[in-house]
């Protein structure tokens, strides 16, 4: 029961920040307008569910491994943007600064909210 509550909370959140961020962008001016935020917050969505999944399958078999298999888990995490970026960090695109900078902004947020949803389920 506790799982599926906390899978809810991280479909809300996407959802919503997704939308904020989508419809909030274009608000702030024509500098922070970009295409394909859709993506950035699909991959972002998928990724920390994958991982949420992973961190409490290990947090219930093996908790003593937890706090490494977190670090590694973010890690992974990282070298997994990385190639999500990689086509835009080597190319000649003009929107590129534009995109990572969305990107990164929205990928502390996501792990912000991963880090409190894993406190919040290691309390109970």
């Amino acid at each position: 029961m506790m799982t599926n509550n906390i899978y809810f909370k991280l479909l809300v959140f996407s959802i919503s920040f997704f939308l904020l961020h989508y419809f909030g962008t274009p608000l702030m001016g024509e500098f922070y307008e970009l295409e394909g935020i859709h993506r950035i917050h699909l991959f972002l969505a998928i990724s920390t569910f994958l991982f949420f999944v992973i961190m409490l399958k290990i947090k219930s078999s093996n908790p003593e491994r937890f706090g490494f298999a977190y670090l590694a888990s973010v890690f992974i995490k990282m070298i997994a943007s990385v190639i999500f970026l990689a086509p835009l960090i080597f190319g000649e695109d003009g929107i590129t600064f534009k995109y990572i900078a969305h990107f990164f902004v929205a990928f502390f947020i996501y792990l912000f909210v991963e880090v409190f949803l894993l406190v919040g389920s290691l309390k109970k």
